[in-house]
């Protein structure tokens, strides 16, 4: 059974300085048995080059010889100096390796590269390996731009034998990565996360622990407000800021109970935009309910930790007053530290950590689990669906993509500009320890995965509503009505209705 993704969901790209490695959302039907169990397979006949010589495409040696073959690969990397930088490295270490000849297309913003794609597939030429967020991808893969992976997850990759490709995946991700039990339309490499810094000097200093529950996390707070830090610089000037975003998905979902099993129509895991609209509709999922509430009022309670401008703050002065010392913590996300640690040098010790868990000594609601921010299947490498008609080309381009995605390439990029590697065959550096995922996936993503509009309304009402001039009645009424306004327009767009079913088949 295929599920429609138009309006499929998770955390969006917002700013270059945030940017989620291309962090988006949504993802499509998982497996029936998902990462651990078998996917179910389908048979294909192996395509033939032109020695007729039966191979399959997807079990070329790596680095096999591709002399005389040109392959275009596409990615945005936008302007970034590190990271086209070692992307070049790579790119020659494979062509030296392979004979192949790679013509690299980058594109100086998300935007121009979503539309130089959009461009190219329309006009027949679009490029024969490229990346993309798990939301793009899986369009591109329904538009039938993409080559389906499912057989190649069968089999080992090249470039990290010993088991089939899709068990060096972590299950989280791997359920995200099939569209239906036939259908993945390519490889992650890599995902950003999202982590509280800390600054251990001035914890030391306040008699602070670094908290792993909620109630440990408000008495670290109080230490530190004693002792005449700010604890935590949040900013929220914006809907591009985030951390009014983040921290209400992570804390409203840790007191969601049964949210999930009531909306997940399609029975993946995860709820869908689709999903979200039907439960709306049919009152299963109100803002207005006590739990969502209780989640309302442990954010008015934190905010009495931020700095007094919090409404004022934005993203990138928040990390510089955490640089220069100025409060004990920020949110920020692992594209971040290269920056942090460069600017911070000796002058501190710090940590990060995930949002701490709300246990039922803060709520009666607590499900005693965390909740990944970020975290989802960024950079997938995709093949064209084109090359088929090539088998040498297809082999090539399969190769490459198992070498761009492979043990190997991403410590490098690990260690250079700090992408979290999925691969479980990966040992992390040690400075990204920190960053290992060990909370439970974003399942319902309530305010970064339906609309820039819903953002725009939830941001301008928190700062009302953290201001005192909403209660926290009106403003779980403010977002119901939000829900309610923004859900009507996704409807009529993608048609929509309880008729159809939402889309839901």
């Amino acid at each position: 059974m295929k599920k429609k993704l138009t309006g499929m969901l998770l955390m969006c790209t917002v700013t270059s300085s945030m940017l989620f490695a291309g962090c988006g959302g949504g993802g499509g039907e998982t497996p029936e048995e998902p990462a651990g169990g078998d996917a179910p397979s389908t048979e294909q006949e192996a395509p033939k080059d032109d020695a007729g010589e039966g191979d399959n495409a997807g079990e070329t040696a790596a680095g096999g010889d591709f002399s005389g073959i040109t392959l275009v690969f596409a990615q945005d990397l936008g302007t970034d100096e590190a990271a086209n930088n070692v992307t070049s490295e790579i790119l020659q270490e494979y062509m030296d390796r392979t004979g192949v000849t790679i013509q690299f297309e980058n594109q100086a913003t998300e935007a121009d590269y979503v539309t130089w794609l959009t461009t190219q597939f329309t006009a027949n030429q679009g490029p024969d390996v490229y990346s993309g967020i798990i939301y793009n991808m899986t369009k591109d893969y329904e538009a039938g731009y993409l080559y389906n992976f499912k057989d190649l997850y069968e089999q080992e990759s090249p470039y990290d034998p010993g088991k089939p490709w899709k068990d060096t995946l972590p299950e989280s991700i791997l359920e995200r990565m099939y569209i239906t039990p036939d259908d993945v339309p390519g490889y992650p490499s890599a995902t950003s996360v999202v982590r509280i810094f800390y600054n251990k000097t001035l914890f030391d200093a306040a008699g602070a622990k670094v908290p792993e529950t909620w109630a440990e996390f408000m008495e670290a707070c109080e230490k530190l407000k004693a002792a005449g830090t700010i604890p935590f610089g949040f900013p929220n000037a914006s809907q591009n800021d985030l951390s009014w975003l983040w921290f209400n998905n992570s804390v409203c979902s840790q007191l969601n109970g049964q949210m999930v099993e009531a909306l997940d129509a399609s029975g993946n895991g995860y709820v869908e935009l689709n999903e979200m609209a039907k439960g709306f509709d049919e009152g299963k999922l109100d803002f207005t309910s006590d739990q969502m509430k209780a989640a309302y009022e442990l954010m008015k309670d934190f905010s009495q930790y931020w700095t007094s401008d919090y409404n004022g703050l934005d993203q990138a002065s928040a990390i510089d007053m955490f640089i220069r010392g100025e409060v004990a913590m920020v949110q920020a996300m692992s594209t971040d530290l290269t920056g942090i640690s460069t600017n911070v040098g000796d002058s501190f010790e710090y940590g990060v950590m995930p949002v701490p868990v709300i246990t039922t000594e803060t709520s009666e609601y607590a499900m005693g689990q965390s909740v990944i921010l970020g975290g989802q299947p960024n950079i997938i490498y995709g093949v064209n669906k084109a090359l088929e008609s090539d088998p040498q080309k297809l082999a090539a381009a399969i190769d490459f993509a198992q070498y761009m995605s492979s043990p190997e390439v991403q410590t490098k990029y690990a260690e250079t500009i700090n992408r979290i590697p999925l691969a479980t065959s990966n040992e992390l550096p040690e400075h990204l320890a920190g960053f290992i995922i060990t909370e439970d996936a974003l399942r319902v993503p309530y305010y970064t995965g339906v609309s820039g509009e819903l953002r725009d309304f939830f941001c301008r009402g928190g700062q009302l509503y953290l201001e005192g001039s909403y209660s926290t009645d009106e403003y779980a009424q403010y977002v119901q009505e939000s829900f309610a306004t923004v859900l009507e327009t996704i409807k009529l767009e993608n048609g929509w209705s309880e008729e159809n079913n939402y889309g839901l088949e």
